[in-house]
């Protein structure tokens, strides 16, 4: 109960109840389409949650004598996507929609196969990290889901571009300071990760874009030809 590791009974059982979550935000997505009353208080109801707990998660963080600068701050991309899936809830901001869908499926999806963290259920933070990144794809499902949001060529291109941003931003930030936000660091996590192999600093970083890019890509082929359904700004 103290301890957590990857791919441990624990671990399984915590990806199991995240998918079971996804699951029921994707039926109700479905269920709620003809009932706008009812959608509209789930749709605000889980931008409340993704401000919350990105509110609670960084909290800890700063209080209780854990403040750390080299981890402390919310620049990683998970922080990010919480902010994100809020505004792309409450707003249909095409940008945001398309920046949730690409990162959750191809960033923040490694948080849940192989999480940095220490810890077990018998730790506040256990609950934390497992609930502020579950936001993120029941957002995403939400997003596909009720507000028929389908990716296009156009989207894979901003959110290349935006998410390429963002890294060359953070690994000037991790150079000049030592840390590692967005992973794009010296540094790496003690846990087993996608950096093990991917070579040494800085090369790794390009490695980094190239894949990331790649996964863009693919994951924007399956929605060639479907009919998107435009999103609109919600009054």
């Amino acid at each position: 109960m103290n301890e957590f590791s990857q791919w441990s009974s624990l671990h399984l059982i915590c990806l199991l109840a995240c998918l079971v979550a996804v699951i029921a935000t994707i039926v109700a997505g479905i269920k709620l389409r003809k009932r706008p009353t009812w959608e509209k208080r789930v749709r605000y109801g889980l931008a409340f949650g993704c401000l919350f707990f990105w509110v609670v998660s960084n909290g800890y963080g700063f209080f209780g004598g854990r403040l750390d600068w080299s981890e402390s701050l919310p620049l990683h991309f998970c922080n990010l996507a919480n902010l994100l899936g809020a505004h792309a809830l409450m707003t249909r901001h095409c940008v945001s929609q398309g920046l949730m869908y690409f990162w959750t499926m191809a960033l923040c999806s490694w948080a849940f196969l192989t999480p940095s963290l220490y810890v077990g259920p018998a730790h506040l933070w256990f609950w934390l990290f497992w609930l502020y990144h579950l936001f993120i794809p029941v957002a995403t499902a939400w997003i596909l889901v009720s507000d028929r949001f389908h990716p296009g060529w156009k989207d894979c291109r901003i959110a290349v571009l935006l998410t390429l941003a963002y890294m060359t931003a953070m690994a000037a930030l991790d150079a000049f300071t030592g840390w590692n936000y967005a992973f794009v660091g010296a540094t790496k996590p003690t846990q087993a990760n996608l950096l093990d192999f991917l070579g040494p600093y800085p090369l790794r970083l390009l490695w980094m874009a190239l894949i990331g890019a790649t996964l863009f890509v693919l994951l924007t082929l399956p929605w060639l030809g479907s009919s998107p359904r435009p999103s609109r700004p919600t009054p």
